[in-house]
């Protein structure tokens, strides 16, 4: 026994100071997602982004994430982009949503990030999102450890950045970037300390987070954490020796350059769709000048004063700007660590940061019209993007106040101040927040006991700081208050999963109805499996929601599908009877349109009637069950057809098609977007696509038997894969320099 203990203490040893932190964050992480990962909480977003399953819930049926384009998007797209690199194919275009638009291109759906292809997995959205939180934590604590902080604080940053607001509340590809904020940060601290050698790892680091943030999916949030780690950067650089700035900022600039540099192969397929997309409210003046409530303030400090994520029909407006929370506890330390000696420049920078920040977002003072000044500031969603940044300040800051706490007779002193401070802000939060709540009817008396438990979590935390207020003198209090903040983090921070669904059962039938018989067409759908699931199963449907949207197809719904829908963007069928009733009325006075836009089936839930207009034109019921029935159209325009009635149109696969035309030449009308980066090939030989109906691909083919094949590529994507390859290579040519060159230089000769 005593050998194999003295054997593991020898390998324990032997091991990097960083596992045990590595192992805590890991392990932390697991646990803020332990309803998932046992089964008691289903992790499928089909379960309250479309109507085709039936659930079963734990209290109450709740919502586990704000934003449900995890569901239409960040889910379906990122399972076929995963599908389509498995199978050897670059997801440049998805077929299934709308008429079809770029994949890479769209962004959100992150095709290109590494991380993607665990959407292959069947639950592949809960270790996608473990993986970064796992990302954000260990480069969380490297960072806190290169800016000196001890083990354990640093660890203490690390999972309160893995379980931070923004990873509990949003779901969708909002989050992906956040992950690479400290990586990058951390990338900077090495080149800071490592100007007085030929060191290069800082700028490795720093070019990969760039990279990776890009990849993730979400450039606007990845704007803005390069925006504050501008700033970070800012500031150290004035706290080196001036003969070392110089150094330091051309290791940033090629950090940066060769980042974006990788970046390009998804970076321009999306510029060059946004150039000919409709990209929605990020375009109207009013974004430039728009804000978050108020009530929001609340939900940073207490995240359940006014019940779960949507309980309360009262604040029901506010979610859709909210981008997280900080939690209480951190908040108070955050307020001491702002006090410390130690790193003055960067506290007072990432107080500000967070200070102008949140004025920002309410806009409070105007303060969002200087941000406006900033490129590209003006047309997105400040609030919500803002706000991981604010997040991991506080956190940084609390991770200072904790060391604070343990080193500083000053800090000792004020502790119980700030924790006083923070206790006295819930108290005016839930004074605040009694008028929001008041008339909420809850259903029962354990969901009431459970709610004034969620909101009393942050009073209890504030609580037990106040105790250790007590004993700031003993050794022991930093720890303890470590354990306090780590203990209302994983709090509040697991709530949003105990809404989730605990049994998901999705109705298969339908889905295999269509996978038969669909063919090429399309189906229309009224709130079964809204968009945009049929990616997620392979299935065309004419419905999608999305952000960039083709402008064609944008103007092709205003104009021929459902006019007057705004935004359309979103030609999506909500549920209820007004929407479902204003869809079949537009089908019917469009009738041809549809047809037109080779939509062959209709999914209606079963206890929808159909109007009789609609089976005066021809549907007919071919499939229903419980839950859905599918209607037929009579006419559906194949997917592939010409003009002149004596051509005949063969095709097994979506990019090629055998035509055959015995009177002579036509036109081959495809209904997939037309837009540029597809190349047409008649019988090998690239011909000109032209435009039909304002939104279909068009080509002429002689008389005779023609073979025509299809492709896309994004424009310009040769050229930005070449960059992109080319800034790769500098990258492992620079390190492996440095590694076998440098290394032999510095290493003494041997006798």
């Amino acid at each position: 026994m005593t050998s194999a203990w003295n054997q593991f203490l020898l390998f324990y040893r032997r091991l990097p100071t960083s596992t045990i932190p590595i192992l805590a964050v890991i392990m932390a992480v697991m646990i803020g997602n332990g309803l998932y990962l046992v089964g008691e909480s289903n992790t499928n977003t089909i379960s309250w982004t479309a109507s085709i399953s039936t659930i079963i819930c734990h209290v109450t049926c709740g919502r586990p994430m704000i934003d449900p384009n995890v569901g239409f998007i960040t889910q379906p797209l990122g399972h076929l982009a995963a599908m389509d690199l498995l199978h050897g194919h670059l997801p440049w275009w998805n077929y299934f949503e709308g008429l079809g638009q770029p994949l890479v291109g769209e962004m959100q759906a992150a095709a290109l990030f590494p991380l993607t292809l665990l959407f292959a997995l069947p639950a592949g959205l809960l270790f996608f999102h473990i993986s970064l939180e796992i990302i954000a934590g260990v480069s969380t604590y490297f960072l806190a450890k290169r800016l000196g902080l001890p083990m354990l604080f640093a660890t203490t940053a690390a999972i309160l950045f893995s379980l931070n607001g923004t990873y509990a509340w949003l779901g969708n590809a909002v989050l992906n970037p956040v992950a690479f904020l400290p990586m990058l940060l951390l990338g900077i601290e090495m080149i800071f300390d490592s100007t007085n050698t030929k060191n290069n790892k800082g700028w490795y680091l720093c070019a990969i987070a760039v990279a990776l943030a890009f990849y993730a999916g979400f450039p606007e949030v990845a704007y803005f954490n390069g925006l504050f780690a501008l700033g970070w950067a800012l500031v150290r650089l004035f706290q080196i020796p001036s003969v070392a700035r110089r150094v330091a900022l051309g290791r940033l600039a090629v950090g940066g350059a060769v980042g974006v540099a990788l970046s390009l192969p998804a970076l321009v397929p999306f510029a060059d769709f946004t150039k000919v997309a409709n990209i929605g409210h990020h375009t109207a003046a009013i974004d430039g000048s728009s804000r978050i409530s108020v009530q929001a303030v609340q939900l940073f400090f207490d995240p359940y004063v006014h019940g779960t994520l949507f309980s309360n029909p009262n604040l029901a407006y506010v979610w859709g700007g909210v981008g997280g929370y900080f939690t209480a506890s951190v908040g108070a330390l955050a307020l001491l660590g702002l006090f410390g000696k130690t790193h003055r420049p960067l506290r007072l920078y990432l107080f500000g940061w967070t200070f102008v920040g949140l004025f920002g977002a309410w806009d409070f003072l105007g303060v969002r019209r200087v941000w406006n000044l900033i490129p590209l500031i003006k047309n997105v969603s400040f609030g919500r993007y803002i706000m991981v940044s604010c997040e991991l300040c506080f956190i940084l800051l609390a991770a200072f106040g904790l060391m604070d706490l343990a080193t500083s007779k000053k800090a000792k002193r004020l502790f119980t101040a700030t924790s006083s401070v923070m206790l006295l802000g819930l108290v005016s939060i839930v004074i605040a927040a009694r008028q929001l709540n008041r008339g909420v009817i809850l259903t029962s008396h354990r969901e009431r006991i459970i709610f004034a438990l969620l909101a009393a979590i942050p009073f209890l935390a504030v609580g037990a700081l106040l105790v250790l207020g007590r004993f700031t003198q003993k050794k022991w209090t930093p720890a303890l208050v470590s354990l306090v903040l780590i203990g209302e983090s994983f709090l509040i921070f697991g709530v949003p999963s105990g809404e989730a669904a605990k049994y998901v059962t999705v109705d298969t039938a339908p889905i295999t109805f269509l996978r038969t018989n669909e063919g090429q067409e399309r189906f229309l759908d009224f709130a079964v499996l809204t968009p945009n699931w049929g990616s997620q199963y392979n299935l065309n449907a004419l419905n999608a929601i999305d952000l960039p949207f083709p402008g064609k197809f944008s103007r092709l719904i205003e104009t021929q599908l459902f006019p007057g829908l705004s935004p359309s963007n979103q030609f999506v069928i909500h549920n209820g009877i007004t929407g479902l009733n204003a869809q079949q009325t537009e089908l019917i006075d469009h009738f041809k349109a549809y047809e037109g836009a080779s939509v062959k089936y209709l999914l209606y839930p079963t206890a929808l009637p159909i109007m009789s207009g609609l089976t005066t034109l021809g549907v007919r019921k071919v499939f229903f069950d419980a839950k859905t029935t599918i209607y037929e159209l009579p006419s559906p325009r194949p997917f592939l057809s010409t003009k002149s009635p004596s051509c005949t149109v063969v095709s097994t696969n979506v990019d090629e098609a055998t035509v055959h035309c015995p009177s002579g030449g036509s036109t081959l009308i495809r209904t997939e977007l037309s837009m540029a980066g597809w190349v047409a090939k008649v019988n090998g030989q690239a011909v000109a696509m032209t435009t039909s109906d304002g939104a279909y691909q068009a080509v002429r083919v002689p008389g005779g038997t023609s073979k025509v094949t299809f492709s896309f590529l994004p424009p310009h994507e040769r050229d930005a894969g070449l960059i992109g390859l080319l800034a790769g290579l500098f990258l492992i040519a620079t390190w492996f320099y440095e590694r076998l060159v440098l290394s032999r230089k510095r290493s003494p000769n041997v006798q």
